[in-house]
C-alpha cells in the first residue's frame, strides 16, 4: 500500500546510503571513487529535502562514474537508489529499468557476503515498485528475499524494514493476521536493539503504521518509546518527530471521539493533541517540521472554532513558508496552509492563497515533480470552484487530472475526478448534457476507489484523508446523479455504488479490507425473495427495489424527505422500542412513518396486498443505509399489521458478501456457551444474566448434537480449542456484548474479559482447515447497539464478517433475560421443524411472540423485534 511506502520509504534510503562508504571496493583507488561518493552523498541531501529531480541527477552521474571504473558493485547499488527517486517522481519505467539493470549487474559478480546487502537492497527497491504497480504478490516475494540477503549479510536493522514491507504486502493481499504477526515480530525485534537514531526512526515508521491500521493504542505505545529513545539520547529533530505524530493520534482519538458524540473525550485528545504540537515545534530543529507542527494546530483551531488563537499562528506560518526552499515537503506545506486559509472562508483573503498555491506549482515544476504538481493545481481548482469560478477551475483541474493519471497516482486522480464531477453537476443546473459528463467522471473516480480498496483507509500520509469527508461523499453524490434520471442502466449502477459503498464503509470501520466480495446473482439465491436499498441523502430518500427477474428494478423518491428528518424519526422509534412502557399506539404510529417510506410505494409489487401464500415474495432482505440500521425492519407497520407478519425479514451488509447455500437443519450442531455472572460482566459494569442456564439447558434439550462451555469453562481458549477440533455449524454465545461504529468498543465479553472484533476471526476461524466448513449461524443473544451512536449496527455488521459466519441472530437491545432465553429456545423450536430458512424460523418464534405468548407482555415489539439476522437468510 502506498501509505506505507511513504512512510519507510524515507528512512530505507538513509539506511542504505548508509551502507555505500563501506562498499567501495579497496582495490581501486580512493581517489577515483571520491566524486561517486560525493555524488551520492549528494543526492541523499536532495532527496531528504525532498528534492527528487536534483537527487536524480546527482545519481545518474555516480552511476556513470562507477560504470566506466568497472564497480559493478556500487553501480547496483546506486543503480537501485536511483529507482526509488524515480519511483517518487512517477517515472516508473525508467524505475523498473534501474532495478533490471542492478540484478543484471550482480548476476555477473560472484556471490559473496559483500554483494548480499547490495542485493538485499535492489530486491527492496524491486519490491516498492512492485506494490505501486499492483504486483503485491511478487513484491511480497521479493521483500521476503531481501530479508534474507540482509540476515546473511548480519544486518538486524534492516531485516525489520523488510518485515515491515513483507507485512504492508500481506495488508495488500488481505492477509491481515499474518502481516500483524511480522508487524509484532519486527516491533519485539526494534524493542531489543540497543538505542540508537536507527532505532528511533524505526519506531517512528512502525507507529505511524499502527496509526494508520487504526490501532491507536499500540500507535501511543510505540511512539511514547521513541519519544523517550530520542530523550535518552538527546536528539531533539526526533524528539520533534514523535512528539508531532503522538499529536496526530490524539486527534485521531478526539476524532473518533466526537463521532460517537463523547464530548468531553473529544476535547480532551483535542487539548493533548494541541499540547504535543507546541512541544514539536518548541524542539524542533527542522524548520519544515516547526511548520508541520503549527499547520497541524491551525487545523485544530479551525475544528474547534477557536479563531482568536489562529491569527498569530497563521501570521508565524506565512513568514516561515517563504523561507523554505523548494522540496516536495515544503510544497505540501504550502498546499496544507492554503487548504486551511480555505476552510476559513476569508474572501479577502483569496490572492493570498493563490500566491501561496502558485509558489508551489512553481516549484514543482521547477522540481519536475509532477505528483507535488497535480496536488498543489488540484488545490487551485478547488479554491476557485469554492468562488463559483467554474472556468478556471475546469481549466485547472483538467491539468492536474492528467498530470496525476500521466504518473499513475490514482489516489490523487480519483479527487480530481471527484472535483470534476462537481464542476459538471454545477453546469447541469445551466446545460443540457453537463450531468451526463458529471456522472462519467464521477464513475471514474468511484472505480479509482474500488481498485484503491485496500489503501481507503488511508492513502497517502501526506495528503490528510478521511473517509467520511473523502471518500463516502463520491459514492453518495455519483447515487444522487443517477436517480435524477433513473433509467434501468442508471438504477442497476446506483445499486452497485451502494454495494460498495457498504464494503468501504465494514473496511473503514476495520481499517483494513477484510471482507471478501463475491459476485452473487439474487434471482439464482431466492426467487421469493426481494431487495430493499434505502439510500439517506442528504435532502431526499431515495429506495430502490430489486425484484425477482433480471434486473428487475424499481425505483421511488422521496423528494422532501431529508437525512436529518430520517435520523430524527429513526432516533424516536429506537427510544419507543427499547421501552417497554411505551404505548402500543406510539410505537406502531412512528413505524408506520417508516413503513410509509420504504415500502409503501411498493406495496402492490410486493403482494401485501394478498394473503402471503398467494404471493410470490415470502421475504424481504434490506441492505439498509445510515441510521436506519439501528431499528428493526420486522417491526414496520402498515396500519393493520407488523411488517413480520406478512414476511420474513432479514438484513444485508451487501449481498456481495453472500454464500448461497442454506442451513441444513438436520445437520445442526452447536457449541453453546456463556455466563450468568462474569467477572467480566462487573468490570463493564453490567448486570447479571439470570437465565442464562435455563437457556442454554432449554437449546440442548433441542438440538441433539451440541457441546456446552458454561460459565468459568466460558473462555477464549476454551472456544477455540472447541472450534478447532469440531464441525460446529452454529454457534451461540449468550453474554454481554455490544455492537459501536468504533471497533475498539465493539466486543464480546466471556468469563474474563473482552473479545473485541477485531479478534473474532482468531477466535471462531483459527484452524484453515475451518475455511471449508464455515459457521452457518452465529447466534449472539443477550448484546445490544450503543445508545445515541448512529452507526452502532455497523458493529454488528462486523461482527457478522469478521466471525466468518454466514449468519448472524443478534439483539439490538438488551431485553428481560428471561424472554430472551425463551425466544432462543422457541428459535431452535423452529429450526427444527426443516424445510424453513433461518429467517423464516426467526419470523416464526416472533409470531409465536406476538400471537399465541403465555405472557401478555411478550407480544410488545420489545421482546420480540429486538432479534434481527444479518447475512444469508436461507
Amino acid at each position: 500500500m502506498r501509505r506505507l511506502l511513504n512512510l519507510i520509504l524515507l528512512s530505507i534510503f538513509a539506511l542504505i546510503f548508509s551502507l555505500v562508504i563501506p562498499l567501495i571496493p579497496v582495490a581501486l583507488p580512493q581517489s577515483n571513487l571520491a566524486p561517486a561518493l560525493t555524488l551520492v552523498q549528494s543526492g541523499k541531501k536532495y532527496y531528504d529535502a525532498g528534492q527528487f529531480f536534483a537527487a536524480a541527477q546527482s545519481l545518474e552521474k555516480a552511476v556513470s562514474i562507477y560504470q566506466a571504473s568497472g564497480n559493478k558493485l556500487n553501480q547496483a547499488q546506486v543503480l537501485s537508489l536511483l529507482s526509488l527517486v524515480k519511483q517518487k517522481l512517477g517515472q516508473w519505467q525508467q524505475a523498473k529499468a534501474a532495478i533490471d539493470t542492478s540484478l543484471d549487474l550482480l548476476d555477473k559478480l560472484p556471490s559473496e557476503r559483500e554483494s548480499y546487502k547490495v542485493r538485499a537492497q535492489v530486491l527492496n527497491s524491486q519490491g516498492h515498485w512492485q506494490l505501486a504497480q499492483g504486483q503485491t504478490e511478487a513484491a511480497f516475494t521479493s521483500f521476503t528475499l531481501a530479508q534474507k540477503f540482509y540476515a546473511s549479510s548480519g544486518d538486524t536493522v534492516s531485516v525489520v524494514g523488510s518485515q515491515i514491507n513483507q507485512a504492508n504486502s500481506l495488508q495488500s493481499l488481505g492477509l491481515y493476521r499474518r502481516a500483524e504477526k511480522l508487524l509484532t515480530q519486527a516491533e519485539q525485534q526494534l524493542y531489543e536493539q540497543s538505542d540508537s537514531s536507527l532505532k528511533v526512526s524505526g519506531l517512528l515508521n512502525l507507529g505511524n503504521i499502527r496509526r494508520f491500521d487504526g490501532d491507536l493504542e499500540k500507535s501511543t505505545e510505540i511512539l511514547t518509546l521513541a519519544l523517550g529513545v530520542a530523550q535518552k539520547l538527546n536528539l531533539p529533530q526526533e524528539q520533534s518527530t514523535a512528539l508531532l505524530n503522538l499529536g496526530n493520534v490524539e486527534i485521531a482519538f478526539a476524532n473518533r471521539a466526537e463521532a460517537l458524540k463523547d464530548t468531553d473525550n473529544t476535547q480532551k485528545h483535542r487539548q493533548k493533541g494541541l499540547e504535543y504540537y507546541q512541544k514539536s515545534a518548541a524542539l524542533a530543529a527542522l524548520p519544515i517540521t516547526k511548520i508541520q507542527a503549527q499547520l497541524n494546530q491551525i487545523a485544530v483551531l479551525i475544528n474547534t472554532s477557536e479563531l482568536t488563537s489562529i491569527s498569530p499562528l497563521i501570521n508565524q506560518v506565512n513568514a516561515s513558508i517563504s523561507q523554505l526552499p523548494a522540496s516536495r515537503v515544503s510544497i505540501y506545506a504550502r498546499v496544507n496552509f492554503a487548504q486551511s486559509l480555505m476552510k476559513m472562508e476569508e474572501r479577502d483573503n483569496s490572492q493570498n492563497i493563490i500566491q501561496v498555491l502558485e509558489t508551489a506549482i512553481n516549484q514543482s515544476r521547477t522540481l519536475q515533480d509532477q505528483r507535488a504538481e497535480s496536488y498543489a493545481l488540484g488545490t487551485l481548482g478547488t479554491l476557485y470552484e469554492s468562488s463559483k469560478d467554474w472556468s478556471n477551475a475546469k481549466k485547472i483541474t483538467t491539468t492536474a487530472l492528467s498530470l496525476a493519471q500521466g504518473i499513475n497516482a490514482p489516489d490523487i486522480s480519483y479527487l480530481w475526478q471527484w472535483q470534476m464531477g462537481r464542476l459538471f453537476q454545477k453546469q447541469a443546473e445551466t446545460q443540457q448534457g453537463a450531468n451526463f459528463q458529471a456522472i462519467q467522471y464521477y464513475t471514474q473516480a468511484f472505480n479509482n476507489l474500488s481498485s484503491l480498496r485496500s489503501d481507503l483507509i488511508a492513502l497517502s500520509p501526506e495528503v490528510q484523508f478521511s473517509f467520511r469527508e473523502s471518500v463516502e461523499p463520491v459514492y453518495r453524490q455519483l447515487v444522487e446523479l443517477l436517480l435524477r434520471s433513473p433509467s434501468k442502466s442508471n438504477l442497476i449502477q446506483a445499486r452497485q455504488v451502494m454495494e460498495a459503498l457498504q464494503l468501504a464503509e465494514l473496511d473503514n470501520f476495520f481499517g483494513d479490507a477484510c471482507a471478501k466480495p463475491k459476485q452473487v446473482n439474487i434471482d439464482n439465491l431466492d426467487s421469493n425473495a426481494a431487495v430493499i436499498y434505502p439510500i439517506v441523502l442528504q435532502n431526499r430518500l431515495e429506495v430502490i427495489l430489486k425484484l425477482p427477474g433480471s434486473d428487475n428494478l424499481r425505483h421511488y423518491a422521496h423528494v422532501n424527505v431529508s437525512e436529518q428528518e430520517v435520523d430524527a424519526a429513526v432516533t424516536q422509534l429506537q427510544k419507543s422500542l427499547t421501552r417497554p412502557s411505551t404505548s402500543l399506539k406510539q410505537v406502531k404510529a412512528e413505524a408506520q412513518q417508516l413503513y410509509n417510506w420504504l415500502i409503501k410505494p411498493f406495496a402492490a409489487e410486493l403482494g401485501a396486498t394478498t394473503t402471503r401464500e398467494q404471493s410470490q415474495i415470502k421475504t424481504l432482505v434490506f441492505v439498509l443505509d445510515g441510521s436506519l440500521r439501528n431499528i428493526p425492519m420486522a417491526v414496520l407497520y402498515d396500519g393493520d399489521k407488523y411488517l413480520v407478519e406478512r414476511y420474513a425479514v432479514s438484513v444485508t451488509q451487501t449481498l456481495q458478501l453472500l454464500e448461497a447455500k442454506p442451513l441444513q437443519s438436520s445437520n445442526v450442531n452447536v457449541l453453546i456457551a456463556g455466563a450468568s455472572d462474569a467477572p467480566s460482566f462487573k468490570k463493564e459494569g453490567l448486570g447479571v444474566i439470570d437465565n442464562v442456564e435455563l437457556e442454554l439447558a432449554g437449546i440442548k434439550q433441542k438440538v441433539q448434537r451440541n457441546q456446552t462451555l458454561e460459565n468459568q469453562q466460558f473462555i477464549k481458549n476454551n472456544v477455540q480449542a472447541k472450534i478447532n477440533t469440531t464441525n460446529f455449524n452454529v454457534v451461540h454465545l449468550a453474554t454481554h456484548g455490544k455492537f459501536s461504529s468504533n471497533p475498539e468498543q465493539t466486543y464480546i465479553l466471556d468469563w474474563n474479559g473482552r473479545i473485541k472484533v477485531k479478534d473474532l476471526d482468531n477466535l471462531l476461524r483459527l484452524d484453515y482447515q475451518r475455511s471449508a466448513k464455515p459457521i452457518e449461524l452465529l447466534i449472539l443473544s443477550a448484546c445490544e447497539t450503543a445508545s445515541g451512536d448512529k452507526r452502532a449496527a455497523l458493529g454488528l455488521a462486523g461482527v457478522a464478517i469478521r466471525a466468518g459466519a454466514r449468519t448472524t441472530l443478534a439483539s439490538l437491545w438488551q431485553i428481560n433475560d428471561a424472554s430472551t432465553a425463551e425466544f432462543m429456545i422457541e428459535f431452535y423450536q423452529q429450526l427444527n421443524l426443516g424445510q424453513v430458512t433461518k429467517a423464516e424460523a426467526l419470523r416464526n418464534a416472533q409470531i409465536k411472540f406476538l400471537k399465541e405468548s403465555s405472557s401478555r407482555d411478550y407480544n410488545r415489539p420489545y421482546y420480540w423485534a429486538s432479534f434481527i439476522l444479518v447475512g444469508n437468510w436461507l
